[in-house]
C-alpha cells in the first residue's frame, strides 16, 4: 500500500472535516422535522442503521461470480463513514481454480483492506469472520446468494436463518426495494444484512467527490496536471497513467467510472 505524504493527508483530512461538518447540520435536525430534499441527501445505510462500527462485505466465487463492482461501492460507503472493513470471498469449496481466490485478495489487500476466504461447508474462514463480527454493530453488504445466511447459520446455528427470512424496506422514488434484516449474535453483537445497493443512494456524494474514496487513487492525483482533474477524459492525467502502468488495477478504475456516471 502507497502510503500519503503529509500534504496529501492534510489535504484529505480537510476534505473529510468539510464531509463532516456538512453532515453534522443534519444530524442536529430531529428525524420527523427533515424535509424530504435533505432526508434525500441522508445516505441509505444511516437511514437503515445508524451508529455502525465496521461493514463486512460477501462475495462469491460461484453462484453468484464475483462481482467487484459492488464491492468497491460499499468500500466508498466504508471510506465515506470511516468504518472498518472486512472483505470476504465465499464458497471457496466450489472454487476450482484456487489462484483465483489469492488474485481478489491480493488486488483489495495491496490497498489496505482486510480479506478472508470462507466456506459454511468446510469452516474455512468462520473463525476470522467471527472474531470480527464479535461485540460490534456489523453491517453485512452483498448479493442475495453469496452465502450470508449461511455463513452466520455456521457461526451460530441457533440462528436457524432462511434466506428468504427478511422484511422489506422501499427505497421510494427508485422503485427499488431494499430487504434488511437485524440479527443479534449475543448481547453485544448486532449485525444488519444489507443487499446490493447502487451508489446513487448515497446522494450525498458529489460527481466530483468520488475520486476521494478511491484511496489508491491518491498518490497518482497530485501529479494530474489540473488539480480538480476527475481522472476521465482530462489530459496528463496521473491516476490514468498508473492504471495503463498496472499501478492501478483496472477493475478499480472500471469501479470508479461506473460510479461516477451514476453521480451525474
Amino acid at each position: 500500500m502507497t502510503r500519503l505524504t503529509k500534504r496529501q493527508q492534510k489535504k484529505l483530512k480537510y476534505f473529510l472535516k468539510e464531509k463532516a461538518d456538512r453532515r453534522k447540520k443534519v444530524d442536529m435536525l430531529h428525524d420527523e422535522q427533515i424535509p424530504k430534499y435533505i432526508e434525500k441527501q441522508i445516505p441509505l445505510i444511516r437511514k437503515l442503521a445508524r451508529n455502525l462500527d465496521q461493514i463486512m462485505i460477501v462475495s462469491s466465487f460461484v453462484s453468484p461470480p464475483v462481482k467487484t463492482g459492488l464491492i468497491d461501492r460499499f468500500l466508498v460507503l466504508s471510506e465515506l463513514e470511516k468504518l472498518r472493513v472486512l472483505i470476504c470471498f465465499n464458497k471457496t469449496d466450489l472454487l476450482d481454480d484456487p489462484e483465483e481466490a489469492e488474485k481478489y485478495k491480493k488486488m483489495y489487500r495491496s490497498i489496505g483492506y482486510e480479506t478472508v476466504t470462507s466456506s459454511a461447508k468446510t469452516g474455512e474462514g468462520l473463525e476470522v469472520i467471527s472474531y470480527f463480527l464479535q461485540n460490534q454493530r456489523t453491517a453485512l453488504a452483498g448479493h442475495s446468494g453469496v452465502g450470508k445466511s449461511s455463513l452466520l447459520n455456521a457461526i451460530n446455528p441457533d440462528l436457524k436463518l432462511d434466506v428468504n427470512e427478511v422484511s422489506d424496506y422501499t427505497n421510494k422514488g427508485r422503485h427499488t426495494t431494499t430487504r434488511v434484516r437485524m440479527y443479534h449474535l449475543n448481547e453485544k453483537t448486532e449485525i444488519i444484512d444489507l443487499p446490493g445497493v447502487k451508489i446513487v443512494d448515497f446522494v450525498d456524494i458529489h460527481r466530483d467527490e468520488a475520486r476521494f474514496y478511491f484511496k489508491e487513487f491518491l498518490p497518482f492525483a497530485e501529479l494530474c496536471k489540473f488539480r480538480d482533474c476527475l481522472h476521465l477524459s482530462e489530459k496528463d492525467c496521473a491516476v490514468k497513467e498508473a492504471v495503463k502502468q498496472g499501478a492501478i488495477y483496472k477493475e478499480r478504475y472500471a469501479s470508479y467510472k461506473l460510479i461516477v456516471d451514476s453521480l451525474q
